[in-house]
C-alpha cells in the first residue's frame, strides 16, 4: 500500500465511526422521548397517614425515588434542640427547604419533621438516636456511613462530614396526614 491509499484508508474508517456514532446517539434521543413520561419530572403527591406514628417514632417513605424520613418528635427530642454555636448552619440560610419554615425546628409544627432521609455528603441512610442515648451528644440523626451528625431538626452539627442540613422536600401538612409534592 502507498502512503496515499493508507491515508484514504484512515479517513474513509474515521468518517464511517462518526457517523455510525451520529446515528446511535440520533437513535438514544429519539427512543428516551418515546418512552420517557410526558411533561419531564413528574411529581406525584404521596399522602402519608400520621396517625399510626406515635410521638418518638418515625416511618420512612418512598417518593419520586428518594428516601424520606416523617418524625413524630416528642418533647425530649424538642428540648435536645442545641443552640446555634454547635451546628454549622443553624439559621438555615444555605439549605433547601420550603419557604416560611421556621429555622428552629425546620417544620410546619414543632411536632412533626419531613426530611430527604439522605445525608448530605454522601446520600447515606439515617438512622435516629433517641434522645441522651450516647454521653456526647443529646441525639438526632446519624448518617450509616461517616457517622455525620444531624440534630432532631435536621440542621448538622459543626465539625461532621457534611456542611449542609437536611434537605426538606415539599409538603403539606392536613388534618392527620402529610402530602409530599405539594407546597
Amino acid at each position: 500500500m502507498t502512503q496515499d491509499s493508507l491515508l484514504r484508508l484512515r479517513l474513509r474508517v474515521t468518517l464511517k465511526l462518526m457517523g455510525l456514532t451520529a446515528l446511535l446517539l440520533f437513535l438514544f434521543v429519539i427512543l428516551r422521548a418515546l418512552f420517557s413520561p410526558p411533561g419531564g419530572d413528574v411529581r406525584l403527591p404521596l399522602k402519608v397517614d400520621l396517625q399510626g406514628i406515635e410521638p418518638g417514632q418515625h416511618e420512612r417513605v418512598t417518593w419520586n425515588g428518594r428516601r424520606v424520613l416523617v418524625l413524630h418528635r416528642d418533647a425530649s427530642m424538642l428540648e435536645a434542640l442545641p443552640e446555634g454555636e454547635a451546628l454549622y448552619d443553624p439559621s438555615s440560610r444555605f439549605d433547601r427547604s420550603p419557604r416560611g419554615l421556621t429555622a428552629a425546628h425546620r417544620g410546619w409544627v414543632p411536632e412533626w419533621l419531613v426530611v430527604y432521609a439522605e445525608s448530605t455528603d454522601l446520600g447515606c441512610d439515617l438512622d435516629v438516636v433517641p434522645p441522651h442515648a450516647s454521653e456526647d451528644w443529646e441525639g438526632g440523626l446519624r448518617d450509616r456511613c461517616r457517622g455525620g451528625r444531624y440534630d432532631f431538626a435536621g440542621r448538622v452539627y459543626r465539625n461532621q462530614p457534611a456542611m449542609r442540613n437536611l434537605e426538606i422536600p415539599p409538603y403539606r401538612l392536613e388534618e392527620a396526614r402529610v402530602i409530599l409534592g405539594v407546597d
